[in-house]
């Protein structure tokens, strides 16, 4: 026969698996707000301890519920999907914030730019064409002129602003950031270790730890995994283990309790990743695959970062080469220099090589580039004029003679090659960036860098979509719903309430064995 009191054991169960319910529920609510929380769920299964015989005429009624811990509502799955994509989103976002600030720049729409400039040296040309003798027509082509190189001049030094701002974030926000990602996750599993060990389940300590790992996953494609590890006979726990997925090696980022760091040598932006001794990661066939590793990062902000950094377009010799800061640098470098040898060359026809009257030079003495171009100290001095005429036998020109200042018009109208000149001596490395006027160019410049931003634009809009799907699928299982902990708060009171009338019904019968039975006939 069962045990008299083997329902006050099912009852004394139901009443604590309610009050468990009612508990997390209660956590969840009070959550509804926490940033990164995971729902949580009471664990109970059936208990039953009865072993009956195979010729057992008993019925075989179990003991009632057992709770057997608490456990969060997560999809691995979406986990996964949700940090890849977020890396998309991390470079995208990088590399369009970079390109709108190279725009807020180069914009020839919406204030007088280069265009601007050419267009007045043009005219003052024009006019000095009709007066040649004139001081004063020469002297407002050397203004315009002026205006023009310390246009390009401001424009080399904002470009260069960025550069710097970009490497500042690289190397002291986006670099240390990581790192103590990296190293708070390694302390957070130290922690969730020990508590399981002890019992419990830390689960608000495994939701920080997933909200760090989101915040790695943004900068750089990863793998998280869970390496099941035997603690004791009774006892396994996940230990975590985080990967960077790259190009061509997969390189550990975090084992459990250790961890890499990355760093960045002083006055570069090579990214390196490096052990607990400071030594660059080796594979397991000790080869070095941890040293410069911008070619590896397959998306994330950091690669956003370091491509537009060092990303040069056309001018690394691959088309399919990200347009940074580089490349729009380098265009500015090519218009400076195509400005300053044409006009040279123009102005010193006829004269001799030994005594050049050239209108731009280097404000350093090197090579002409946007931030050093600047009016020659001779003509800028009035040392010497602009070349008027020439004539063929050297002769001196005839009054008001302008043939050599229509060349000059003439230049800023014609196509020009300009071309990114290599280091091999047959020119065969030589890469012409663009055939056009001087507008045409500028025009151009701004035209692929619109196309770029839209382009960026569009894929950063694309992968926000597909990360808002996915954390609105992930919000579906994981988040807090109070309708839900509603219905969860009047299941678990009414289940309370029933197991504690079971309990007042045992009672009952009990009393009813006990004090009314055997007492007919006295």
């Amino acid at each position: 026969m069962r045990s008299t009191f083997a329902g006050f054991t099912t009852a004394q169960l139901a009443l604590r698996a309610s009050q468990y319910g009612l508990d997390v529920t209660g956590q969840n609510i009070s959550n509804v707000n926490t940033n990164g929380y995971t729902r949580q769920v009471v664990d109970q299964i059936s208990l039953n301890l009865q072993n009956a015989g195979r010729y057992a005429t008993v019925a075989n009624v179990g003991y009632g519920t057992l709770v057997t811990g608490v456990s969060q509502v997560r999809d691995p799955y979406l986990d996964i999907r949700f940090r890849n994509e977020v890396a998309k989103v991390g470079e995208a976002d990088v590399k369009l914030a970079g390109l709108q600030e190279i725009e807020s720049i180069l914009d020839e729409i919406a204030k007088d730019g280069i265009q601007t400039q050419l267009s007045d040296l043009n005219t003052m040309l024009q006019k000095l064409s009709s007066n040649v003798s004139s001081k004063e027509y020469e002297n407002m082509v050397k203004s315009s002129a002026e205006s023009l190189t310390k246009y390009l001049n401001q424009c080399a030094k904002q470009l260069e602003t960025i550069r710097s701002n970009h490497e500042y974030n690289l190397t002291e926000v986006e670099v240390p950031e990581i790192n103590n990602i990296l190293e708070n996750i390694a302390e957070l599993n130290k922690s969730i270790k020990n508590g399981q060990i002890n019992g419990t389940p830390a689960l608000e300590l495994l939701d920080q730890r997933n909200v760090l790992i989101d915040q790695l996953a943004s900068y750089m494609k990863i793998n998280v995994t869970y390496v099941p590890t035997k603690i004791s006979d009774s006892l396994t726990i996940d230990e975590l283990k985080i990967d960077l997925v790259g190009e061509n090696n997969t390189i550990n980022l975090l084992n459990h309790l250790d961890h890499v760091n990355l760093e960045i040598p002083s006055g570069t932006t090579q990214l390196n990743i490096v052990d607990k001794d400071g030594n660059p990661v080796k594979d397991a066939n000790d080869v070095v695959i941890g040293e410069d590793i911008f070619s590896e990062l397959s998306t994330g902000s950091l690669k956003g970062n370091l491509e537009f950094l060092n990303s040069s377009g056309e001018f690394d010799g691959a088309n399919n080469s990200f347009r940074g800061i580089g490349y729009y640098q380098q265009m500015l470098d090519l218009m400076a220099t195509k400005l300053a040898t044409t006009f040279n060359d123009i102005n010193n026809t006829g004269l001799d090589p030994a005594d050049l009257h050239d209108m731009f030079a280097s404000s350093d003495g090197g090579t002409i580039t946007a931030k050093t171009i600047c009016i020659a100290s001779g003509w800028e001095n009035s040392d010497y004029g602009l070349t008027a005429s020439v004539t063929p036998d050297g002769s001196a020109p005839a009054s008001g003679a302008n043939d050599n200042i229509l060349k000059m018009i003439n230049a800023l109208q014609a196509n020009q090659s300009f071309v990114d000149e290599g280091t091999l001596p047959d020119d065969s490395d030589d890469i012409t960036m663009f055939t056009g006027t001087f507008h045409e160019f500028i025009s151009n410049l701004n035209t692929t860098l619109g196309i770029d931003i839209k382009s960026t634009k569009s894929s950063l809009n694309n992968y926000v979509s597909v990360a808002n799907e996915i954390t609105d699928a992930k919000s579906a299982i994981s988040s807090v719903s109070l309708d839900e902990e509603g219905m969860n708060l009047i299941r678990y009171q009414q289940s309370y309430a029933a197991a504690a009338r079971l309990m007042t019904t045992l009672d009952e019968a009990v009393d009813t064995l006990i004090n009314k039975m055997g007492i007919v006939g006295r």
